[in-house]
């Protein structure tokens, strides 16, 4: 069927668009193909504002459109480009736009567009392509992220309570520092980077903020007590339950030992003297030197923390990084991924040799009672010091007589 020059049917389906004269109207298959022109003799040139009305050429442009009565519509509009009689203008020719319809360089109609983008801010740009089918409009996951980019930024308000966290653009490689707006939770900016200079410049144009959430990052603080000092800084909740889980979790991990023999029922035999001194051949090395002092520990981390940071700014990769440093290639990637005051935090917490300093005081009296078989004593650890349970591969403490499996030390 074919409508001629049938102005009652646009006014019908598009009543914000004007202009606009309808040639025929095809049904093929599933979908309604439309033939039309715009009317308007004259056109504004976009670059000078100067009006135009010489015609240089004619082409025809294909526009889909929103569905109709569960059809796909699809327009094949005759675009006309107007000459610019302008000669100061670098413009030479131009394309008519219909107002409400079209855009520069879009192949779908504004409304449809807008559709588009309903259907993206609902539900995402997977489900909106399989949602899109039933509609029916035909998209898919890219189209619709493209319309969702082309939306404005949203005005900022006035921001009173702030968070600040840093995110990546590619994990492990660039990162950047989201801003949000903690009592509406909306996004407001997203910066660059994650240094105290472009955080700092951001705060320095928001003199209105009144709270800084933010993690324990010291990046942060300084831009915060540099740009904002009267605002209050304060840890958000989930970096509080973060940091207090893996607190716990640590504690329970060093003293697992002590929480072992707690839970076990009986008393513990306490040690004697070995039995047989005279026997025992081997004997235990000098003594382990003393734990660094934490002074020169946390230097000796912020050094290699300042110098596996400087490698990768001039582009070196993480195993040549390794290579350079002699250290292992997951040490040069907790580097990398971690914050400092989390890594000099552990480093305050952590000990050289840290299974053994808890038996020391007992070691220690064992070998000036002669006990001096590093073996033996090894072994009396294993059994007295660090009991399993039963039908574990090891026999029980009670189940040793004379305690043989322990180089012969009766404990």
């Amino acid at each position: 069927m074919v409508f001629v020059g049938d102005e009652r049917f646009w006014d019908l389906v598009w009543p914000d668009v004007e202009g606009l004269v309808i040639d025929a109207v095809d049904v093929v298959g599933n979908a309604v193909w439309i033939d039309l022109h715009a009317r308007q003799q004259t056109v504004t040139c976009p670059s000078c504002g100067v009006t135009a009305s010489r015609v240089h050429s004619t082409y025809m442009r294909r526009l889909a459109d929103r569905p109709l009565g569960g059809r796909r519509v699809l327009l094949r509009l005759r675009v006309r480009r107007f000459f610019c009689d302008n000669r100061l203008c670098s413009r030479r020719t131009m394309a008519e736009q219909v107002p409400s319809l079209t855009t520069r360089h879009r192949r779908r109609t504004t409304a449809l567009a807008r559709m588009v983008q309903a259907i993206g801010l609902a539900v995402g740009g997977r489900a909106g392509a399989r949602l899109s089918g039933y509609l029916p409009v035909r998209t898919s996951r890219d189209v619709i992220l493209g319309e969702l980019r082309k939306l404005p930024d949203p005005a900022s308000a006035q921001v009173r309570v702030l968070g600040i966290d840093e995110f990546a653009f590619r994990r492990g490689a660039t990162y950047g520092t989201v801003l949000i707006d903690v009592e509406t939770r909306r996004p407001i900016d997203l910066l660059p980077d994650r240094t105290a200079d472009t955080v700092a410049s951001w705060l320095a144009d928001h003199p209105e903020i009144e709270v800084i959430c933010r993690d324990r990052c010291s990046t942060f603080s300084q831009a915060a007590a540099r740009a904002a000092p009267d605002a209050i800084q304060v840890a958000d909740r989930w970096h509080l339950l973060r940091s207090l889980a893996r607190a716990v979790e640590r504690t329970a991990h060093q003293h697992r030992v002590c929480l072992r023999k707690d839970a076990e029922t009986g008393e513990t035999d306490q040690p004697q003297e070995p039995s047989d001194p005279a026997s025992l051949a081997a004997l235990i090395g000098p003594p382990e030197p003393s734990d660094p002092p934490d002074g020169q520990l946390l230097a000796r981390v912020r050094q290699w923390h300042t110098d596996i940071h400087q490698l990768r700014e001039r582009g070196w990769t993480i195993s040549r990084i390794a290579d350079r440093l002699g250290r292992d290639r997951k040490t040069v990637r907790h580097y990398l991924t971690t914050d400092l005051d989390q890594i000099l935090a552990s480093a305050r917490e952590r000990r050289p040799n840290g299974h053994i300093n808890r038996f020391k005081p007992y070691l220690q009296q064992r070998f000036r009672g002669g006990a001096t078989n590093a073996a033996a004593l090894f072994r009396l650890r294993l059994c007295r010091l660090s009991p399993v349970e039963p039908g574990r591969g090891r026999l029980e403490q009670s189940t040793l007589p004379g305690d043989a499996a322990c180089g012969g030390i009766t404990p």
